[in-house]
C-alpha cells in the first residue's frame, strides 16, 4: 500500500493513501479523544461533543452541513470510541475539496449552539434508553464494567443518564479545547487522492493554534467477577471472558488466530459445538476489544434460561481444551488464511484502508504494512496458541455477565 505521512507546522498529521482507478475519495478527521480520557463526572462528553459538531458553524447551520455532502451523493457520519473520535465523509472524487471544507468547518469551528445542545441532550438520553432496551448490545458494556472494576474503559462511551443530563456547554467547550489539540489530530484521505492533497489541506488546518495535549492513562485492575442483571427478556444474554492483548502486543496476531478458531466464524469450535451440534443458540461468537495497553476478550451467546448453565459449561470446556491441547494444524492454517483474506478484502474499500492506516498511526506512531502483518501471522505456530491460552484463560480473570429473566445464575464460580 502506498501512502504519504506528513505533518503541518502546528503538529496536525496528514495521511494520504492514493488508490488507483477509484472514482471516490474517503476523508476523515481522527481525534485521540474518547471515553478513556473522561473524568467520571462528565462520562459521555466525547460522544456528546461528536453529536454537537453537526449542529452548526458560523457559516453553516446543521441542515446545510448535511446537505453539503448528501446533496452530491456522499455519506457524512461520525463515531466515538473508547480511545478516538472520527468524523468522515465519502463522496465522488470531483467533490473531494468539499469534504475537506465541511469536515474541517465542523471540527474546528463548531459553535455548540445552546438551543441545539438542549435538544441533542434529549436525543442522547433516548439513545441510552435504546441500549437499555437492547440486551444483546448492553451486555458488552456491562461486561467491560464488571471486569474492569471502575477503570474509565469500563464505562459506556455513550455515558450515563446522570452525567449526560449534567454536562454543560462550558464543559463541552473546555473539553474540546483541551483534547482537540493539533498533536491529537490526524487527517486521513484514501481513494482518488490528488497529488497536491497536502497543499489543499493546509489552508483548512493551519489556522488551528499549536499546543499539545498529553494523555494520562490509568492502569487497569482486571479481575474476575460473576454478575446477573435481572431483566424481562426472552433469552439469557451472556458474555464470558478474560483480559486480552493490547493493540501493541507482539502476540496480538497469534491471539487473533486463537480467537478465530474459538468463535470467529461459522466453522469455529463454539459455533459448531453450541449451535450446529446442539441447537442451543442462534448467536454465539467471540469478540475482542484491544486498547493501547491491554485488551478484553470474550464470548457472547444468547440462549434460553433453562440452557444457560449448559452453554456456560461448553464455553469453559473450550477454554480448557485450548490450554491443554491447543488447535490442530488444519485449524491453524484455516485461521491464518481467513484472517489474511479478510484483511485484503477489507482493504479493497477506500474507507477501510483509510481507517486501517489511521489507526496504525494512532496506536503505533507509524504505518504497519500488510506484508509486516502477514509475516507475523505466518510465524505463529501451535505452541504459541497453547502458551497464549494458558497466559490469558486464567481462573482469577474469568468474568461472567448475564442479562436475563433469572433470579440467580446456574454457576457461582468459574474455573477452566
Amino acid at each position: 500500500m502506498s501512502y504519504k505521512l506528513s505533518a503541518l507546522e502546528n503538529g496536525v498529521r496528514v495521511l494520504t493513501v492514493p488508490m488507483a482507478n477509484r472514482e471516490s475519495a474517503a476523508v476523515a478527521i481522527w481525534v485521540r479523544a474518547g471515553g478513556r480520557y473522561e473524568p467520571r463526572k462528565i462520562s459521555g462528553i466525547s460522544h456528546f461533543l461528536e453529536h454537537m459538531m453537526f449542529k452548526g458553524t458560523p457559516t453553516r447551520n446543521t441542515r446545510q452541513i448535511k446537505e453539503a455532502i448528501e446533496g452530491v451523493g456522499g455519506v457524512l457520519n461520525a463515531f466515538t470510541g473508547e480511545e478516538m473520535t472520527c468524523y468522515f465523509a465519502k463522496l465522488l472524487k470531483h467533490y473531494y475539496p468539499r469534504a475537506l471544507d465541511v469536515l474541517s468547518d465542523m471540527v474546528l469551528h463548531s459553535t455548540i449552539p445552546a438551543d441545539e445542545l438542549a435538544k441533542e441532550r434529549t436525543v442522547i438520553l433516548e439513545e441510552i434508553k435504546m441500549y437499555e432496551d437492547t440486551p444483546d448490545e448492553l451486555i458488552h458494556d456491562l461486561f467491560a464494567e464488571k471486569i474492569l472494576h471502575g477503570h474509565p474503559l469500563g464505562k459506556p462511551t455513550i455515558g450515563f443518564n446522570e452525567t449526560v443530563g449534567a454536562i454543560s456547554r462550558e464543559d463541552i467547550l473546555n473539553y474540546q479545547k483541551r483534547l482537540y489539540a493539533p498533536n491529537n489530530i490526524i487527517v486521513s484521505l484514501a481513494g482518488a487522492v490528488p497529488d497536491n492533497a497536502l497543499e489543499l489541506i493546509k489552508p483548512f488546518f493551519n489556522g488551528l493554534p499549536g499546543g499539545e495535549f498529553k494523555h494520562q492513562e490509568s492502569k487497569a485492575e482486571i479481575k474476575g467477577a460473576v454478575f446477573l442483571k435481572k431483566k424481562k427478556t426472552e433469552q439469557a444474554h451472556l458474555c464470558l471472558g478474560v483480559k486480552g492483548p493490547s493493540h501493541r502486543d507482539k502476540d496480538r496476531y497469534a491471539y487473533s488466530l486463537m480467537d478465530n478458531v474459538l468463535g470467529g466464524t461459522m466453522s469455529s469450535r463454539l459455533f459448531q459445538e453450541v449451535r450446529e451440534k446442539r441447537g442451543l443458540a442462534y448467536a454465539i461468537y467471540t469478540a475482542s476489544s484491544p486498547f493501547r495497553d491491554f485488551g478484553l476478550s470474550y464470548v457472547y451467546a444468547g440462549t434460553g434460561k433453562e440452557t444457560l448453565g449448559y452453554v456456560i459449561e461448553l464455553i469453559i470446556e473450550q477454554f480448557t481444551n485450548l490450554k491443554k491441547e491447543g488447535i490442530t494444524r488444519e485449524e491453524l492454517t484455516r485461521a491464518k488464511e481467513y484472517i489474511k483474506g479478510s484483511m485484503v478484502l477489507g482493504l479493497e474499500s477506500s474507507s477501510s484502508r483509510m481507517g486501517f492506516m489511521a489507526r496504525s498511526e494512532l496506536y503505533h506512531d507509524r504505518i504497519q504494512t500488510v506484508d509486516e502483518i502477514f509475516e507475523a501471522i505466518n510465524k505463529v505456530d501451535r505452541d504459541d496458541i497453547v502458551r497464549l491460552a494458558n497466559q490469558y484463560f486464567r481462573d482469577e480473570d474469568l468474568t461472567l455477565v448475564v442479562i436475563g429473566d433469572l433470579d440467580e445464575l446456574p454457576v457461582k464460580e468459574l474455573k477452566c
